[in-house]
């Protein structure tokens, strides 16, 4: 499935040269920031020189607070192995990666940091031990009972049945339900209601649970007693 998510590339002044990947977003930093932070973008390619200064107390602006931790950042150094390139790493970039890197190798990078972020489905995830959901017909098992669910309210419930109890961010839910960047900022919200009104008549639909200013999770059967 093509990644639809926006990626954006920031280029800091020490910056001798930009990265060579062409399918990303040139921004500046703080339209960077803004996009990370409502989800509007999931990743950002950051060209930095020798100096990292700019580069290290950008990423702090976004990691503080906790809606940029979900965002995925790939530093572009001229020597990945510097004093600099630790600095980057602790301030919270994802990978470091040569300035000169090609094309493939970037795209190659952020798919795995994408496959971090949304997990693939893969045959069967046990909610309890009558409910379970199969990968390969995208339905809910309720003990005898098959619940088809349309695509997009299943990838929703996996990403929250896979971590059951974990608050999982409106941005994290949008990436793994493949949720285009231009899409709606409520896609996400109405999915979840859409989501909720199938689970109803099985009495599920309380498992699905707000955490208002932090995302959604799914409750498992015991916390619910």
């Amino acid at each position: 499935m093509p990644i639809k998510h926006s990626v954006l590339s920031l280029q800091f002044a020490s910056a001798p040269t930009p990265c060579q990947d062409r399918n990303s977003q040139p921004v500046d930093a703080d339209e960077a920031l803004r996009r990370l932070k409502v989800g509007d973008a999931w990743a950002v390619l950051a060209v930095s020189g020798e100096d990292v200064h700019e580069l290290t107390n950008w990423l702090m602006r976004l990691r503080h607070p906790l809606g940029g931790q979900t965002s995925r950042v790939i530093a572009f150094l001229p020597d990945c192995a510097s004093p600099g390139a630790m600095a980057a790493l602790n301030a919270g970039a994802d990978a470091l990666l040569p300035i000169d890197s090609p094309p493939q190798l970037i795209r190659a990078q952020l798919a795995r940091l994408r496959e971090r972020l949304a997990p693939q489905t893969g045959d069967r995830v046990q909610l309890e031990p009558l409910l379970e959901l199969d990968g390969q017909t995208r339905t809910l098992r309720i003990q005898d009972h098959c619940l088809s669910l349309p695509s997009q309210q299943f990838l929703l419930l996996w990403a929250l049945g896979a971590r059951p109890g974990d608050i999982l961010s409106p941005q994290e839910l949008r990436l793994a339900m493949d949720i285009p960047a231009r899409a709606h900022a409520d896609t996400v919200h109405t999915a979840v209601a859409r989501l909720r009104r199938h689970l109803r008549p099985h009495d599920l639909h309380q498992r699905v649970q707000t955490v208002h200013g932090a995302g959604y999770r799914w409750a498992t059967e015991k916390s619910m007693q």
